[in-house]
């Protein structure tokens, strides 16, 4: 993901590589992924979920700390760093079954499908024959917080989460979607 200067939005992204803007009347052949572009950030969501998971499988496997974790919210909410972070996660081991050049998306890229998911991205997602993100449901995040904790999105709410004490720990099962580079 790099900063672009292509207004908000989203857009459809063809395996060709080209995208264009959604409008509903796009051709829907051969359509990759849904892509978003939110405040400079680009990213692409593909079409359907993975499943739920459990983040890690054995989380003693997860160093008590690391610098992967990130315990302040705010910082967690302006860390778009997803590649390294899911990497890590597939290191101390996930069963997420995730497809070369696919990864978790970090918090704010979550936050940002949260956001765009009622404006226009479950339509895009829809349209094009892919699965609308459940909104009532959590989402992983490749944002961890903890050994045993990780960021998630209530899509129902748009709350943000974390950790063992709010129920979140990386051993529950919620939903994982994969999100790609958007090559602009």
């Amino acid at each position: 993901m790099k900063e672009n200067n292509l207004p908000n939005g989203i857009y459809l992204v063809y395996e060709d590589g080209h995208y264009e803007p959604f409008n509903g009347e796009n051709s829907k052949e051969n359509v990759k992924y849904v892509g978003i572009v939110h405040d400079g950030h680009a990213f692409c969501v593909a079409l359907k979920d993975l499943g739920e998971f459990q983040l890690v499988k054995d989380i003693r496997r997860c160093p008590d700390e690391s610098d992967f974790y990130v315990r302040r919210e705010c910082d967690a909410l302006n860390d778009w760093e997803y590649v390294e972070r899911t990497k890590h996660i597939q290191e101390v081991g996930t069963d997420i079954p995730l497809n070369d050049g696919e990864y978790l998306p970090s918090l704010p890229m979550l936050v940002a499908m949260c956001y765009w998911a009622e404006r226009g991205l479950n339509a895009a997602l829809e349209y094009v024959g892919g699965e609308p993100l459940r909104m009532d449901e959590f989402y992983w995040s490749a944002t961890e917080y903890y050994s045993s904790g990780a960021w998630v999105v209530n899509f129902g709410s748009g709350l943000v989460n974390y950790g063992y004490g709010h129920g979140v720990g990386k051993y529950n099962g919620y939903v994982a979607r994969a999100v790609a580079a958007f090559n602009l």
